[in-house]
């Protein structure tokens, strides 16, 4: 059986899997981000204002930039568009990239789409991309995401003091990040399956 090279870029779990950004699913990711909640542009440091012409712009770019790996979060059940995750700034000399992560309303929190998320795209960062070290920042008040990157592996490096403002007042941002043999440890064994990564 040959092997669908569309597969490399989608990865399944147990509540969500992952699909590459891809203009067929443009007028889906469009309404998605025209609808986001505040809560969620708020947390992660969204300053922007979304039109359609610009988030079009957006997809394309992002599409064919070599730099970034876009993926979109579905759920298994449903089919239902509630996020993204994406690896960006990738440095292949240096095997590093940011990664970063959205659940779009306040309705899919909690169901841990973020986290499986997060697990599946970091299988294929260093499974895959062959990276060697992750990083993100989170909000200082954004105590729901901090532990939760906590939970799945990810070390406080460090904080940036009042490097985002917002309605008046400056917030933290902590520096994290986790390296492929911490990943390996956490989630790789002898029985090794998508399944058993899982089960966190």
């Amino acid at each position: 059986m040959g092997l669908n090279s569309r597969e490399l870029f989608e990865r399944k779990g147990k509540r969500i899997h992952l699909k590459r950004l891809d203009t067929e699913y443009l007028d889906l990711y469009v309404d998605n981000l025209m609808n986001t909640c505040a809560e969620t542009l708020i947390l992660t440091v969204t300053p922007s204002v979304f039109n359609k012409f610009g988030i079009e712009k957006y997809v394309r770019d992002a599409i064919s930039d070599s730099s970034r790996m876009d993926f979109l979060i579905f759920t298994n059940n449903t089919e239902k568009l509630v996020g993204e995750v994406v690896l960006q700034d990738i440095d292949t000399g240096n095997r590093s990239a940011g990664i970063r992560i959205a659940v779009d309303k306040k309705e899919d929190y909690g169901k841990g789409y973020g986290t499986e998320a997060l697990i599946l795209a970091m299988n294929y960062a260093f499974g895959m991309r062959n990276l060697h070290r992750l990083e993100l920042e989170v909000l200082n008040i954004n105590d729901r995401a901090y532990h939760v990157y906590e939970k799945i592996g990810f070390k406080k490096e460090g904080i940036k003091r009042d490097a985002n403002y917002f309605n008046h007042k400056y917030y933290d941002l902590i520096s994290m990040s986790i390296l492929e043999e911490e990943y390996r440890e956490k989630y790789l064994n002898d029985d090794y399956s998508i399944e058993k990564l899982l089960e966190y």
